[in-house]
């Protein structure tokens, strides 16, 4: 569940995910967002189902002591929200070149990746540059407390707004340049179900509140 706050009003969200691995190299993850409301202070609002994404993911080398484990993925946005208060209403594809290394207890990530932004009609977005670090530290055997660092180029000149956008120029859901900074808590309850929180803030000041629920199959 996500609640975001800022000084321009307030978004719900509930995204989910569903990973599945085929090997110990390969896996799937499939991300639909079954419900969306976007209630700004001042605007027209939004409520509905948000987009889908998949992202297959392949490990090409496993860590060693002195080199990083190292994965490609692959990820498509399908637009499957009809209203662009929520989504372009067009298809991303990206790619991530990923990183991971191991020091004790701690886990470090790092990526970068690369989108290919759809081009709603009447629009011209330019392609996304993604870049993320991240780390976990482990807390005895069931507590681990994480965070990460996120950031964007932008698909277009300007802010997102929750308005009607002018013609020629960018809709309220195409991204601009941001950061984003995440700290959280998480914790096993039992071997297989885990409940986790996470605060994250970005650079326009939206603070976005994150609980959530992780439970493993065998």
């Amino acid at each position: 569940f996500e609640y975001q706050l800022s000084s321009e009003g307030h978004e719900v969200a509930l995204p989910l995910a569903v990973e599945y691995g085929f090997t110990d190299r390969l896996e799937f993850l499939i991300e639909p967002v079954a419900y969306t409301a976007i209630r700004p202070k001042v605007g027209p609002r939004a409520t509905g189902g948000g987009d889908l994404e998949a992202t297959l993911t392949y490990l090409v080398r496993r860590e060693t002591p002195g080199i990083p484990a190292i994965a490609l993925a692959g990820e498509v946005k399908f637009p499957t929200t009809g209203n662009k208060l929520i989504g372009t209403g067009k298809t991303d594809f990206a790619g991530y070149l990923i990183g991971s290394k191991r020091f004790g207890r701690l886990d470090t990530h790092a990526d970068i990746g690369y989108t290919i932004v759809g081009q709603p009609a009447g629009l011209q977005l330019k392609n996304i540059f993604n870049f993320a670090l991240g780390w976990e530290l482990g807390l005895g055997q069931a507590s681990e407390l994480y965070g990460e660092l996120l950031a964007n180029t932008a698909a277009a000149a300007g802010s997102e707004t929750s308005g009607t956008p002018a013609p020629g120029t960018t809709t309220p859901e195409a991204p601009t340049g941001e950061v984003v900074g995440s700290l959280g808590i998480g914790r096993y309850v039992v071997p297989s179900v885990r409940f986790s929180f996470g605060v994250s803030v970005d650079n326009s000041g939206a603070v976005l509140l994150r609980p959530g629920i992780t439970v493993r199959r065998p």
